[in-house]
């Protein structure tokens, strides 16, 4: 099967899968201060025997970060509602301002 088409992944391969995007920011952070600082998509593959490779990094919104308009299965998980990146990014940006940190999340 080929395409842009997010999923949801067992839950053994989670805990992998969140290192890969914690991994990912910790090097961006070193490498290019202050790191990459909004919506990414680290983009791959997982073959019959659970093995992932990841073979893309998009730094935008991309089909895998926004496909639905309501959001992930997981965004709706984390925010106990509906919610679409572009509805999160604001939501975020609107946080940092009332907590006088929006430092932290633009640049």
């Amino acid at each position: 099967m080929v395409g842009n088409i997010p999923l949801v992944l067992r839950e053994s391969l989670l805990p992998k899968v969140l290192d890969y995007g914690i991994k990912f920011t910790e090097e961006t952070r070193r490498a290019l201060p202050p790191g990459i600082i909004g919506p990414f998509s680290l983009e791959g593959v997982i073959d019959d025997e659970a093995n992932i490779r990841i073979f893309e990094f998009s730094g935008r919104i991309v089909a895998g970060t926004n496909l639905y308009v309501y959001g992930s299965p997981y965004s709706y998980l984390y925010w106990s509602e509906p919610m679409s990146m572009g509805r999160r990014i604001a939501r975020e940006v609107r946080m940092a301002i009332e907590k006088d940190s929006l430092e932290r999340v633009v640049t």
